[in-house]
């Protein structure tokens, strides 16, 4: 299990990162396919052979007349013996190649290696899951420089379109040659160079953007909400980026985590992240997994446990119906602390695994909107030739068993990204950001409602505390008009006094200081 992948995102920085298994995920290129070895091995044995155009029956004599009027001649049985290694219903491949071998007019294009890059391609592409495809033997040597955190490459994250025409751009990474260039979440990557990339994986895509640093790549791009492609030169530069990113939230006591993707380093960065922003004094933490396509399973499960004490982070049913179930792990240091979690279009794999375990445990109100959909177990398997097959072994459920795969998580709180009000980028905005607003007044709301289910009889009420703090504020000096209001508010009864109180305790215990 450790060396599977559960997220094809890999960022387009000289880097292809495992997901959801080890830092090692592709295992020894050892590994094979028992039938591409046997048709391999059959297609070599026939090219090797000699013609046998002298054949007679090999052929039919009759012409047969095609509905454009050409004329072909039929061939009823294959001119070789079909060896027995071909599982049943592929013969006709080997039919197919011993036709070719035998007939075909232009001899030095019958390459078996060609040809039988060319069979696995097609035999894929027919599975229609942007998830599986074949993997060159070129791509195939992708390095795993971004496990340690340095990269060459435009500093963005890419996913695998839904309709295989291009690559989507997932998110530019804050202060990369990527974001500069104008890049944006969202974005289609047609072509690299002037090479069309319809129906190219991830690897692809990652192996044809990145380069050596200092040198120009051409994109040409369908930014979001435009039909009108365009070409952007970007210089290639070293990426440095860290999965975990802390800071205060401004104006608030509040803490937000954001994490970009799921290393090994990701669930220690966020234990000590949560610890200091609580040392600091804050009593509520957002989890941002914006824009996150994923990573490693068992980070995933890590930082999950940070949060629950006990049960399912998620489970896995593979093509056999077995499951497999990957349990919370105890010594979690932050069960109780009320969160948040924010999630977009592109929170993607382990995101979504994350957020669905927080859901499910009712550990976390999700705010923003639908999640990418990313659910199944990916396996990098190697071919003989140096090349891969990266297909789909599997799919990701949740505690409560629902399907990630095509469907995603469903926010609590649906509050859309106003890309013209913020910007392009929610894991760099400042300021104004609605979901993050939003996530401020939920955690207002569970402190509240904590609060109300821990004071003691004979303690002061929310009401008399919060007009203790109005009283005193009036009393420095502060603004009457603005006072009447929330005392308006506290004449509304205890439940709108608790709500209030910690807004109260925010916006006027620093003015009567």
């Amino acid at each position: 299990m450790s060396a599977r992948n559960l997220t094809p995102a890999v960022h387009v920085k000289m880097k292809f990162i495992s997901r959801f298994g080890s830092p090692k995920p592709f295992g020894s290129p050892k590994t094979s396919s028992v039938l591409l070895i046997a048709l391999s091995v059959a297609l070599f044995a026939m090219a090797c052979s000699g013609t046998g155009d002298d054949d007679p029956a090999s052929r039919n004599d009759g012409p047969i007349v095609l509905s454009d009027g050409s004329i072909a001649t039929a061939t009823p049985q294959p001119i070789a013996d079909q060896p027995a290694e071909v599982p049943d219903g592929l013969e006709i491949v080997w039919e197919a190649y011993s036709i070719l071998v035998r007939e075909y007019v232009v001899r030095e294009k019958i390459d078996p290696d060609v040809l039988a890059e060319a069979a696995v391609i097609g035999m894929l592409d027919a599975l229609e899951d942007r998830y599986t495809s074949y993997i060159s033997p070129q791509t195939f040597q992708i390095d795993q420089a971004g496990f340690q955190g340095k990269f060459g490459g435009i500093g963005a994250q890419v996913e695998a379109a839904p309709d295989r025409k291009g690559v989507i751009i997932t998110r530019p990474l804050p202060n990369t040659p990527a974001e500069k260039a104008g890049i944006k979440a969202g974005d289609r990557i047609l072509a690299v160079d002037g090479e069309d990339a319809t129906g190219w994986s991830v690897l692809e895509a990652v192996n044809k953007i990145r380069g050596e640093i200092g040198t120009p790549v051409v994109l040409t791009v369908e930014h979001v909400g435009s039909l009108d492609p365009v070409d952007i030169t970007i210089i290639r530069g070293t990426i440095e980026e860290t999965s975990v990113i802390i800071r205060q939230v401004a104006d608030t006591p509040y803490g937000r985590i954001r994490i970009s993707q799921f290393t090994a380093e990701t669930a220690r960065e966020v234990r000590q992240g949560v610890q200091e922003l609580i040392d600091d004094g804050a009593t509520g933490i957002i989890l941002d997994l914006r824009g996150n396509p994923g990573g490693l399973l068992t980070a995933t499960v890590d930082v999950a446990s940070e949060f629950l004490t006990e049960g399912l982070v998620t489970y896995e049913v593979n093509s056999r119906g077995n499951r497999q179930d990957w349990a919370v792990k105890k010594g979690g240091k932050f069960p109780d602390i009320p969160l948040v979690t924010l999630v977009d279009n592109f929170s993607a794999s382990g995101s979504e695994v994350l957020t669905g375990a927080l859901q499910d445990h009712g550990r976390s109100v999700v705010i923003g909107t639908n999640t990418f959909g990313k659910g199944s177990v990916n396996l990098l398997r190697a071919l003989s030739n140096g090349g891969g097959v990266y297909l789909t072994i599997g799919r990701w459920f949740t505690p409560n068993g629902r399907l990630i795969e095509d469907i995603g998580i469903d926010p609590d709180v649906v509050i859309e990204f106003d890309l013209d009000r913020v910007g392009t980028n929610p894991q760099t905005s400042e300021g104004g950001d609605p979901q993050i607003e939003a996530a401020i007044k939920q955690l207002d709301f569970q402190l509240a409602t904590l609060a109300s289910k821990t004071k003691t009889p004979g303690s002061a009420s929310a009401c008399d505390l919060a007009q203790e703090i109005i009283d005193d504020y009036v009393d420095s000096g502060g603004d009457k008009p603005l006072a009447a209001i929330l005392e308006l508010q506290l004449s509304r009864g205890e439940n709108a006094c608790e709500i209030a109180l910690p807004q109260i305790e925010r916006q006027l215990v620093p003015l009567t200081k």
